[in-house]
């Protein structure tokens, strides 16, 4: 019985693996189209994968607004339009529905200076105008999503203080709770590393087209990073403390609960 139920999963991971080779659309100001393979098929997949062969919590309940505001903004950071292929979007979508676990750290900054290198610029100034859109297009990225961030932190505290306020609280509930906010604060670590993961990529192109392909421009091209960073230091300042978990719960794994700065050192292969 327990392999026939492990042969089934496994079907149903391959299958989800074959769909994520379905790049995800992305729409106006970064939000996906809503779509049923994208928002129902390949999350259901990835849950079961996730849960039954990870052993992650997997929550039942429904989304709140803020919830999917949150995935969605999210979305706009980890698969930014602008970003194209250079760090793997298929693989990207595989960690989105929980195809997938989380892969991200295993993405090397350096790809985006590969990424523009590669590509037939007519003139070496306009690789340049390109970095620095894209600097400018994350940058007014950050405080959006800080901000819906914040609000689902404090939903997950109204949550949890809705259960405390009852006796009648059943197991599966319960655990739906803490569910949904270690799914939460997933997103949010997710797109902590994303931030810090663009800002040594964009690093690291800057420095090496320097030498490449000098331009008179540094100044503004570097005020524009110093920007990006101090638009991320800004947006997650203050940010508050997960809520409590209980032993149903897995054990809390965000930066903010080990006071994790900017400076933290991006992980590399």
């Amino acid at each position: 019985m327990v392999a026939g139920r492990f042969r089934r999963v496994l079907a149903l991971v391959a299958i989800g693996l074959g769909l994520s080779a379905c790049a995800r659309e992305t729409g106006d100001f970064g939000r996906a189209p809503p779509n049923a393979l994208d928002d129902r098929v390949k999350p259901f997949l990835g849950d079961q994968t996730a849960g039954r062969l990870r052993g992650e919590l997997v929550s039942d309940f429904n989304r709140t607004d803020r919830e999917g505001t949150l995935r969605d903004r999210s979305w706009a950071i980890v698969r930014a339009p602008h970003a194209e292929d250079w760090f793997g979007h298929l693989l990207v979508e595989g960690q989105r529905t929980r195809i997938l676990p989380e892969i991200d750290q295993r993405f090397e900054p350096a790809g985006y200076y590969n990424y523009l290198r590669r590509d037939p610029y007519r003139s070496s100034e306009a690789r340049w105008s390109r970095l620095l859109l894209d600097l400018r297009a994350d940058t007014a990225l950050v405080g959006p999503f800080w901000d819906e961030a914040r609000r689902v932190r404090e939903d997950d505290r109204l949550r949890l203080s809705a259960v405390d306020g009852r006796s009648d609280v059943a197991a599966e509930e319960l655990r739906d709770a803490y569910a949904r906010i270690d799914e939460n604060a997933r997103v949010v670590d997710w797109v902590w590393r994303a931030l810090r993961f663009r800002l040594a990529a964009y690093r690291g192109a800057i420095d090496r087209m320097q030498v490449e392909t000098p331009t008179d421009r540094l100044w503004e091209i570097n005020e524009a990073w110093r920007a990006f960073r101090r638009a991320i230091e800004t947006a997650e300042a203050d940010f508050p403390a997960a809520p409590r978990r209980g032993a149903a719960a897995t054990p809390m794994r965000s930066r903010y609960a080990r006071g994790a700065g900017i400076r933290e050192v991006v992980p590399q292969k």
